[in-house]
């Protein structure tokens, strides 16, 4: 009820008391003001959902970097080792790794599987270790010492017995395979 009579003093209010260019101008502010703010107001909206879709790329994008730099610090350490040592072959590098854990005189034998080329960047060894009569500490420690050599050294395949003479010592036997670069090859 109110409503209608504030429409009816403003109708009343235009027709009577405003000259009618007055009242031309006003509609044309109107006009321009509505004709401003619909395309403001999707263009806000369309922002702002620009926005949301920017965040959540660049979200992606921080956790994209943060694993390319953790992969690109591991690359970095296993490229190092590459160049650390210089060795002339897989029996020498596993001799110097049981020599420095005092299980040389354990180790039976050092047998050569194979050499291959990949990829014209690295050239493979590979050899079977066999080893008698190792507890498990010892064991724990080849497998340290392996992981952590300035070598290039993967642990292909393990086999462990239980020794016939003490069942708490191993007979193992361990695949292993050490990548050099083709200037430090050994073809």
């Amino acid at each position: 009820m109110k409503i209608k009579k504030v429409l009816s003093d403003i109708r009343h209010y235009l027709s009577g008391r405003m000259p009618r260019n007055r009242v031309l101008l006003l509609s044309a502010l109107l006009v321009g003001l509505y004709v401003l703010i619909i395309p403001a107001l999707t263009w806000e909206r369309a922002s702002s959902r620009d926005l949301s879709q920017l965040k959540t790329r660049f979200t992606e994008f921080s956790i994209l970097s943060a694993e390319y730099r953790s992969l690109k610090e591991q690359v970095g350490s296993i490229e190092q080792k590459r160049f650390l040592t210089k060795t002339s072959g897989i029996a020498q590098a596993l001799d110097d790794v049981f020599v420095s854990l005092g299980v040389k005189g354990k180790m039976k034998s050092i047998r050569g599987i194979g050499d291959r080329e990949i990829k014209g960047q690295l050239n493979e060894e590979t050899a079977e270790v066999q080893m008698e009569k190792v507890n498990m500490n010892e064991l724990v420690n080849i497998f340290y010492k392996l992981e952590n050599a300035p070598l290039l050294i993967s642990i292909q395949k393990v086999a462990l017995k239980k020794s016939f003479e003490k069942p708490e010592l191993l007979d193992v036997t361990i695949t292993v395979s050490l990548f050099t670069s083709p200037a430090a090859g050994l073809r």
